[in-house]
């Protein structure tokens, strides 16, 4: 469940009892909110949570036809055609890391090579990635761990806007852009602030890639 902007706007004035917007601009709170949205991005144990993680399926038939549809009705702006090995794929602008490239066909894993190699058209299990693009000779899902999306102003007018974070890190949203609205600690608390919150909300026997006993099992 994610984050609803609006309801966290109101949450954040109602904390610093700002209610008419006399204290505040929008612009003050949302930009709070990014702040801490980019403290949250730097988080160590954010990068290795599976509810930031994202699927891009990658199939140069179908994204070649998405672009000659384009073409057709946009004869002034033409865009180049995709050739998966001698072009490759832009990497999504969202991305931090990647956590797997996997052949559509199949669900094979594919293997890096390093960029000074070129593409073999006869080995479907390999990828390098060059200047933020993706070459291979395959179609493929691009599994990746995302960075949380800041929000704006045009987020306040629209009720399904939503921080692509899990509901339990409403709190964690408030308590700090309060103290960034009210200049109530400095940076580094802030980030040491976010940092021990967040260790506490996100599983770590997904952070420590080991299995703990839960508390019910004896």
């Amino acid at each position: 469940m994610a984050i609803n902007v609006k309801n966290l706007i109101s949450k954040i004035r109602y904390k610093v009892k700002d209610y008419n917007e006399i204290v505040y601009s929008d612009y003050d709170v949302i930009e709070a909110v990014n702040e801490c949205i980019r403290y949250l991005n730097q988080v160590k144990a954010l990068k290795n949570s599976d509810f930031l993680e994202k699927i891009r399926h990658c199939v140069q038939a179908d994204m070649n036809a998405e672009i000659a549809r384009y073409n057709e009705e946009n004869p002034d702006d033409q865009k180049p055609f995709y050739d998966f090995v001698e072009t490759g794929v832009e990497l999504p602008d969202d991305m931090i890391s990647i956590v797997d490239i996997i052949r559509l066909k199949d669900g094979y894993h594919l293997h890096p090579i390093p960029a000074v190699e070129q593409i073999n058209p006869h080995v479907g299990g390999q990828y390098k990635i060059v200047n933020n693009r993706i070459y291979t000779n395959v179609d493929f899902d691009l599994l990746y761990r995302a960075e949380i999306q800041q929000i704006t102003l045009n987020s306040l007018s629209d009720s399904e806007a939503i921080v692509e974070l899990p509901a339990v890190f409403t709190d964690l949203l408030i308590k700090i852009s309060v103290m960034i609205l009210t200049n109530t600690a400095d940076n580094d608390v802030m980030a040491q602030e976010v940092s021990r919150i967040a260790d506490n909300i996100i599983p770590q026997r997904r952070y420590n890639n080991i299995s703990v006993r839960m508390p019910f099992k004896v």
